[in-house]
């Protein structure tokens, strides 16, 4: 019996001291698959904070490297815009000054795309565009002097962020292209820096045109003239507004156009008496006058003309008017001056159209300036004073207007110099007659 129960004993002893060392590697397991655990989840916080980190260092310098730039020789001109702009910012005390305006960024950059913002300081230029454009803004510049290109969806805050602003403690802004709305949110993102209204301080600095611009507004004029001619060949009576205006901008496409600057206008019959009609569905009846207002553009550059002919024989009245409205714009053009005040030259096209009798059915201005804008400054009217820089390109465009008869409107482009006008359109002296 003795001896059984310590065989007993023998065993109880044995199974114990078995169960101890796995109840050990169990515990052992357990601790490693948790240090495991808090190993990976510590990794995965490490790894979540250096790709934090690496985005807010991207954010905060999103610069573009100048060796992977290919910039473009830029015109002489922009070096006397830029001291220009420079000068400003001097003299109305501000630290910098942002240009936004879309035309304007345009001819101090080159730059074609829809978004972009150029930041010019007393000594350097910082432009600023959005990740669409990240690829095709790298041989879309002018290599201008001390230039840092930007990437940002964010500008103002990327700006704040990149420490762009630092040394700036006045930034002016084109308050005239910027909504209030926009301002005030754009004023509290910069804080402390203040954001000073700085209206029409820029633009002026690019209505003279430099060489090489003038030279694509030259060829886009050339251009317009010849889709006119063709237009007179292709005109049937029958046809619409609208499918002509379509034949139109087609032909002007083909002949090398890279788009239209404005909506082109084709009117006929009674609707000519409308300024700025749309092109409708209505029909081309003989003897309708058909007007057309459109232009083309090369490079980014573009012009305005206006032409109108008739289909079939017109109205001893309609060859008065179209002579009138012709003498007008030639009278005007002839006095053209740099300095001269807009108002006075609208008033040399006003008067003459007042002497023949048809004052009252001349109510639009005279005309305006053309470049990347169809519209620039300066505006040739009779509701404000504006003077005439040299080297500016202009459209003048008079017009007779009978509501719900008929309307004649003639307008050229030309070059202001010191000369004089020099031609880049010609309307041409009487009035067209398609057969």
């Amino acid at each position: 019996m003795a001896k059984k129960a310590t065989t007993e004993t023998t065993k109880k002893s044995t199974a114990k001291a078995t169960t101890k060392p796995a109840t050990k590697k169990a515990a052992t397991k357990k601790a490693d698959t948790k240090e495991a655990a808090s190993k990976k989840a510590a990794s995965k916080k490490a790894d979540t904070k250096k790709v934090s980190t690496k985005k807010e260092k991207a954010g905060a310098d999103n610069s573009i490297d100048r060796v992977l730039m290919t910039f473009t020789p830029y015109p002489e001109l922009n070096d006397k815009r830029l001291e220009q702009i420079r000068f400003m910012i001097d003299d109305q005390k501000l630290d910098a000054m942002i240009v936004t305006h879309m035309p304007t960024v345009r001819y101090l950059t080159k730059f074609s795309g829809s978004n972009g913002a150029l930041l010019v300081t007393p000594n350097d230029l910082h432009f600023f565009t959005d990740d669409r454009y990240e690829e095709s803004v790298k041989t879309d510049l002018y290599d201008l002097p001390n230039l840092t290109v930007h990437i940002a969806r964010d500008v103002w805050q990327y700006m704040v962020d990149a420490k762009v602003l630092t040394k700036i403690k006045n930034l002016g802004f084109e308050s005239d292209r910027i909504a209030y709305t926009e301002a005030v949110d754009i004023r509290n993102v910069i804080r402390p820096v203040k954001f000073k209204p700085a209206p029409k301080e820029v633009e002026p600095f690019t209505m003279p045109k430099a060489p090489i611009e003038l030279d694509h507004i030259k060829a886009a004029c050339k251009i317009a003239e010849s889709v006119y001619e063709t237009m007179k060949k292709k005109v049937k009576v029958g046809m619409t507004e609208i499918e002509l205006q379509s034949e139109l901008i087609y032909e002007a496409r083909k002949q090398g156009s890279e788009g239209e600057p404005f909506n082109p206008i084709v009117l006929s019959g009674e609707r000519t008496s409308m300024p700025h009609g749309r092109p409708s569905h209505r029909k081309i009846k003989k003897g309708d006058l058909i007007l057309l207002d459109f232009g083309t553009m090369i490079e980014g550059f573009g012009c305005d003309i206006t032409r109108v002919f008739c289909m079939g024989k017109p109205t001893k009245e309609q060859e008065s008017v179209y002579k009138i409205v012709h003498e007008a714009k030639q009278k005007a053009i002839a006095n053209l001056r740099p300095g001269i005040n807009g108002k006075i030259l609208d008033e040399y096209a006003r008067k003459h159209i007042e002497k023949a009798g048809y004052g009252d059915n001349f109510k639009h201005s005279l005309g305006h300036g053309i470049g990347v804008a169809a519209h620039e400054m300066p505006f040739i009217t009779f509701r404000k004073e504006e003077n005439v820089p040299v080297g500016v390109v202009l459209a003048i465009e008079p017009g007779i207007y009978f509501e719900g008869k008929w309307g004649i409107r003639l307008e050229d482009n030309v070059h202001v110099t010191f000369d004089g006008a020099v031609y880049f359109t010609s309307a041409p002296a009487t009035l067209p007659v398609v057969k």
